[in-house]
């Protein structure tokens, strides 16, 4: 039951899952010790594997930009939705004017569909922009090469999957804000489409 309900709650605030995730996985960016950290047999892995998942993480960063633009295409969208339900509005208020209840849920509902559509946009703009960040490859280290090479490339493997969680993060937030703000414009929808 405990369970159910934590789904339930991070389902209707999911700002607040993705803030308490992101926290931790922050944590981890400093404190990583890279991706070769506790394993054995270290010198099977040569530093041409090394570079691929490397670039690898570089590429999944791209993706996930590329997914976050989509969205703000969806926000785009869902604003014009929201934009038009205000009419609804005027026809639940003409309908249920004798149930007030009905007028102030309905209002309410679309309140917080514009208040997921909000979330969705900053967390969108978030990723795109204060979550640009990559980890890169000392060139003291390249010169070097050897031992110091395969470390920096481990801890900057490591470095960029966990921004890239957190940017998975972000974008699926988004998502899930849109979610809400349909659901709850349905929901308005159905109140103006019941034939009173």
């Amino acid at each position: 039951m405990k369970q159910m309900m934590k789904r339930i709650l991070n389902a209707i605030f999911p700002m607040v899952t993705n803030y308490k995730v992101n926290k931790k996985t922050r944590s981890k960016i400093t404190s990583t010790k890279g991706i070769l950290y506790d394993l054995e047999n270290l010198g099977n892995i040569n530093l041409d594997e090394l570079r691929e998942r490397y670039a690898d993480t570089l590429r999944v960063k791209d993706k996930l930009e590329d997914k976050a633009k989509t969205n703000v295409m969806g926000v785009t969208i869902s604003i014009t939705l929201i934009m038009g339900a205000s009419n609804l509005l005027s026809v639940i208020n003409g309908k249920f004017c004798q149930a007030s209840f009905v007028v102030w849920f309905t209002f309410v509902l679309f309140i917080v569909s514009v208040t997921y559509m909000l979330f969705a946009g900053i967390f969108t703009i978030r990723m795109l922009i204060s979550e640009n960040i990559k980890y890169v490859i000392s060139l003291e280290n390249v010169a070097k090469g050897g031992d110091e090479l395969r470390n920096d490339y481990s801890i900057r493997i490591a470095q960029n999957q966990f921004a890239n969680t957190i940017r998975n993060n972000y974008v699926y937030t988004s998502y899930e804000c849109i979610r809400n703000a349909f659901i709850c414009l349905f929901i308005v929808f159905v109140f103006a489409a019941i034939p009173i």
